[in-house]
């Protein structure tokens, strides 16, 4: 069960967190990598719960009594917090539709990036050079295509060579297909190469996450070429 206040989930709690930082309902759809209407029910849901008779309302109250799983949003390349009473478009992708984006099974954070990194210049100073190479995944876990027990998983993504700290974009296709990924960022190898993310997956259930995906492309090496994006399918049992 959740320790957050008035039997609010963690990814309620997300989205009231987004809303007192300052999001509409908009731009806590594409920070935490979810539909505008999947944001508006856990807003209808906080409202329920919470007795308040506005969204905004609901998230005073909560930030007032955050409980003791509280963290701040972390930016990411799919996920943050917050959102008001509005209506939009439904983003492409998110970690995190994303990264997003926060207790320590919060919602995600498609899960990415802690610092948001500009795409490199594509040329060479002088303009003859070759386009530089980007980074490629060169293994995951789980594996593609893997079938792995409910419970707590480790996510953790691989590349060929290391990569910028603190920068990385977990992102999600759908809410209903992203693991359970808390706000906590990724830990990143002492090499450079791996960031590993503490995450909950469903008996069941069928996931899918990407790392670098649309407009989300936080992974990125230290001369801040952006990795291919990489597709990562798997299952619960």
């Amino acid at each position: 069960m959740s320790d957050m206040p008035f039997d609010l989930t963690e990814k309620d709690a997300a989205v009231l967190r987004l809303l007192a930082c300052g999001h509409d309902v908009k731009s806590a759809a594409v920070e935490l990598g979810l539909s505008v209407h999947t944001v508006n029910e856990r807003l209808r849901e906080a409202r329920r719960k919470t007795g308040a008779s506005s969204s905004r309302g609901a998230a005073r109250l909560f930030m007032e009594n955050p409980g003791p799983n509280f963290s701040g949003p972390a930016k990411s390349g799919v996920f943050a917090e917050a959102a008001a009473d509005q209506a939009a478009g439904q983003p492409r992708h998110g970690a995190a539709d994303g990264p997003r984006i926060l207790g320590p099974w919060g919602v995600p954070m498609m899960i990415s990036a802690m610092t948001t990194i500009a795409i490199l210049a594509a040329v060479h100073v002088g303009g003859g050079g070759p386009a530089p190479v980007p980074p490629h995944v060169v293994s995951t876990s789980p594996a593609a295509g893997a079938v792995v027990p409910a419970g707590p998983l480790v996510l953790t993504v691989t590349f060929d060579w290391p990569m910028r700290p603190g920068s990385y974009s977990f992102v999600q296709a759908s809410g209903d297909s992203y693991p359970d990924c808390g706000g906590a960022a990724p830990v990143q190898s002492q090499d450079g190469r791996s960031f590993s993310l503490r995450c909950r997956v469903e008996a069941g259930h069928a996931y899918e996450v990407w790392f670098n995906s649309g407009e989300y492309r936080n992974f990125t090496d230290r001369n801040g070429v952006s990795a291919t994006p990489h597709q990562l399918l798997f299952r619960a049992k």
